[in-house]
C-alpha cells in the first residue's frame, strides 16, 4: 500500500483509501457501501474545504481591509458619475449584484469580529438593598422565541417565583435560572407588586438581551433528567381553548395520533412534551394523563362529554 507523506491532507487520504478497496466475497455489500460513500462528490468537497481552512488557520491571515463594502460603494459612486467604457460598465454591474454585496458584508463582519451578540452595560439603577451573596443578576440573550419559563405568586410571602422551566427554551439553555428562584426585577423594572400577567407581558416584549435580578432558591432543584417516554395522542388538544392551563403560550397543541415525547413528569398536572419529528426543540405543556382522565370523568358525570 502506498505511504502518505506528512503533508498529505484528508482529501488525498480519502482518495487513497478508496483506491485500495478491493472486492471481498465475505463482505461484498459492506465494501460496496464504503466505496459509494467515499466516492461521493459532496464528501470530497467537504474534505477540500477542511484542508483549505486548516491551511489558512496555520497561516493566521489578517484582512487587508475591514470595510470592503464601503470601498465598493465608493467605486460604484465613481463609476456612476463619469462616462464608462465597456469594461468599466461590466465592473459596475458585477459590483452591483446582491450576491457580491452580501459576500462583502459577511467579509466585513468577520474582519471586524462583529459576529458575537453585544451585551449592553448593566444599568446603573440596580439598587443595593439586598445582600450581594443572595442576589444574582442574570443576562440572557434571546431572539423572538419565548423565554421558556412560567412564574407564579407565592400565596404566603407574595414573592414572584419561577414555577417552571420549559425544556429547550432560552432559560433552560442558559442554566442560570432555576425553579424556585425569586424574581425581583426585569430590565430594571421592579416586579414585586406586579401581577404575573404583567410580568409575562414584559418578558414577552423584551427582545435581544434580558437582565433579571434573581434571589436564588435556598435549595436549587436538581436538573430535570432526560426522559424517553413516548405516547400516541388519543385526542386533539388546543391550549388556547384550555382555561385550566397556567400559561396558554407555553402549551403544546397536538392532534389525534400525533406521537409525543414526554420530557418531564415532575408536575402531576402539567407535563412537558415535544412532538416527535417537530423542528421546534422547545418543550410545551400538555395535561398529564391523570389530570386529563379526571377531567373526562367530570365532564361525563355532568353530561358535557359523550
Amino acid at each position: 500500500m502506498p505511504v502518505l507523506s506528512e503533508d498529505s491532507g484528508l482529501h488525498e487520504t480519502l482518495a487513497l483509501l478508496t483506491s485500495q478497496l478491493r472486492p471481498d466475497s465475505n463482505h461484498k455489500e459492506e465494501m460496496g457501501f464504503l466505496k459509494d460513500v467515499f466516492s461521493e462528490k459532496s464528501l470530497s468537497y467537504l474534505m477540500k474545504i477542511h484542508e483549505k481552512l486548516r491551511h489558512y488557520e496555520r497561516q493566521s491571515p489578517t484582512p487587508v481591509l475591514h470595510s470592503a463594502a464601503g470601498l465598493v460603494e465608493d467605486v460604484i459612486e465613481e463609476l456612476q458619475t463619469a462616462p464608462v467604457n465597456n469594461e468599466e460598465k461590466e465592473l459596475l454591474q458585477l459590483l452591483s449584484t446582491p450576491h457580491l454585496r452580501a459576500m462583502l458584508v459577511v467579509h466585513d463582519t468577520v474582519a471586524q469580529k462583529n459576529f458575537d451578540p453585544v451585551l449592553p452595560p448593566l444599568p446603573d439603577n440596580f439598587d443595593d438593598d439586598f445582600d450581594e451573596e443572595s442576589v444574582k443578576i442574570v443576562r440572557l440573550v434571546k431572539n423572538k422565541e419565548p423565554l421558556g419559563a412560567t412564574i407564579r405568586r407565592d400565596e404566603h410571602t407574595g414573592a414572584v417565583i419561577v414555577a417552571r422551566i420549559m425544556r429547550g427554551g432560552a432559560a433552560d439553555r442558559s442554566g442560570l435560572v432555576h425553579v424556585g428562584d425569586e424574581l425581583r426585577e426585569v430590565n430594571g423594572i421592579a416586579v414585586l407588586h406586579k401581577r404575573p400577567e404583567e410580568i409575562s407581558q414584559i418578558l414577552a416584549q423584551s427582545q435581544g438581551s434580558i437582565t433579571l435580578k434573581i434571589i436564588p432558591a435556598i435549595k436549587e432543584e436538581d436538573r430535570l433528567k432526560d426522559s424517553k417516554v413516548f405516547m400516541r395522542a388519543l385526542f386533539c388538544y388546543n391550549p388556547k381553548e384550555d382555561r385550566a392551563i397556567p400559561c396558554q403560550e407555553a402549551g403544546l397543541p397536538f392532534k389525534r395520533r400525533h406521537i409525543l415525547e414526554v420530557v418531564s413528569q415532575d408536575d402531576p398536572t402539567w407535563w412537558q412534551a415535544k412532538r416527535v419529528g417537530d423542528t421546534n426543540l422547545r418543550a410545551g405543556l400538555i395535561p398529564s394523563k391523570q389530570f386529563q382522565e379526571r377531567r373526562l370523568m367530570y365532564r361525563r358525570s355532568i353530561g358535557t362529554q359523550p
